[in-house]
């Protein structure tokens, strides 16, 4: 109860998870799992998932190439990780 009305459990929840980044770390952790199917084993080897940042993925290249190749990945890296996690969590990729 809040005040003095009622209040669902879920709606008391999900502001603790947003107050506290803990539904963040939640997502990184879940896509840290399935990172290799994300961006794919090939590639995998060649990056390094960093942070998840206000729904902002930060990856790191070992090299500019590898950058390149990744940037090119963009759209379809955020589309997995949201695919994945089956709502909107990332909205941007930025590569390090």
């Amino acid at each position: 109860v809040t005040g003095n009305r009622a209040v669902d459990i879920s709606v008391l929840v999900d502001k603790v998870l947003k107050s506290t980044h803990i539904s963040e770390d939640i997502h990184f952790k879940a896509i840290s799992e399935h990172f290799a199917k994300i961006v794919g084993n090939a590639v995998a080897p060649y990056v390094k998932l960093e942070k998840l940042d206000k729904q902002t993925l930060v990856l790191k290249a070992v090299n500019s190439a590898w950058k390149q190749e990744l940037f090119l990945q963009k759209n379809a890296i955020i589309e997995r990780c949201n695919s994945m996690l089956g709502k909107p969590v990332v909205r941007d990729v930025r590569f390090v």
